[in-house]
């Protein structure tokens, strides 16, 4: 079985790919290297390097004969989608609707999207289910969202199975300083080099960690399960004063901190209820947060 994965240079890809590879999957690569990394490219990885809004990708990937699509690639920063909405706009609403159009040429059967708990906006009602109003509260969220509502919309017209993933904050080893998770990135960097961390608000803010490998293996139980809509979480609040205070313990050292003013766009709690993707796909997290920090610390440090 073949499946393409878009954006599969990237964090998220390069683990997915990974697990598909390991379990006898056929993986083609799309990915333009605007935040994807050459380095997680392999001598025996199938790579189309193009941009997922390129005409020509039907052309380079019509006889790959692809069963399904785990659609990865998206502008991931609330930030930067504060600063340049039509940016966001163009990168994750476009390049969807785009992808579900490829999709639909290349008769493929099954759609998985990789969606945000962005969607959710500021819902004090944690942990969050499915059935939660959407109610974004940043151009990203909004972008997901209105992928999400493509997804459904265009999946129904053409006859394909579609599976919607909303992340919880996915962290681990290769991530960059971007995208929801990007804080343990930022935060372990300035350990690195000994500097202060910047903290914006006070700090209780709470996110709800997930490691990168169990997303991965969640990808691969929705490709062996029926679609849906998905919480891809561990149910765990984790403050970003928690998340310092593991750090300090993982470091053996003091850290020093700053607290600034809260950043435009970001909401204060988020926790999803993963317990409809546990019966659904048989999914579960096989890590806890110590665990996933620990393998990403250690990671960053020996590089």
């Amino acid at each position: 079985m073949s499946i393409l994965i878009t954006g599969g240079a990237g964090f998220i890809g390069t683990f997915t790919k990974n697990v598909l590879k390991e379990h006898g999957y056929k993986v083609i690569l799309v990915d333009n290297y605007v935040t994807g990394d050459k380095n997680n490219i392999k001598n025996d990885d199938i790579l189309v390097e193009k941009d997922i809004r390129d005409e020509g990708l039907y052309e380079e990937l019509k006889d790959y004969q692809i069963d399904s699509i785990i659609h990865l690639a998206a502008q991931t920063s609330v930030p930067v989608s504060v600063d340049d909405p039509v940016y966001d706009v163009s990168e994750n609403i476009e390049g969807t609707v785009k992808m579900l159009q490829l999709a639909n040429r290349l008769y493929v059967k099954k759609f998985i999207f990789a969606s945000s708990a962005a969607v959710y906006g500021e819902n004090p009602s944690c942990p969050l289910r499915e059935t939660e109003v959407l109610a974004p509260t940043s151009p990203y969220g909004l972008s997901k969202m209105t992928g999400e509502q493509y997804v459904q919309l265009l999946c129904k017209q053409y006859g394909i199975e579609a599976t919607i993933l909303r992340y919880a904050n996915v962290f681990g080893p290769k991530q960059s300083n971007d995208g929801e998770g990007g804080v343990i990135k930022i935060f372990i960097d300035k350990l690195i080099k000994n500097e202060r961390l910047q903290i914006y608000g006070d700090g209780g803010q709470t996110r709800d960690f997930i490691y990168v490998e169990d997303i991965a293996s969640a990808h691969l139980a929705a490709l062996n399960h029926s679609g849906g809509v998905y919480n891809v979480s561990t149910n765990t609040e984790i403050s970003v004063n928690e998340l310092v205070d593991v750090l300090t313990k993982l470091s053996n050292d003091s850290i020093s901190k700053q607290y600034t003013e809260p950043r435009k766009g970001d909401i204060y709690r988020s926790c999803l209820d993963n317990s409809q993707i546990t019966k659904a796909l048989s999914w579960r997290p096989g890590y806890s947060f110590e665990e996933g920090l620990k393998k990403t610390y250690d990671a960053f440090i020996e590089k």
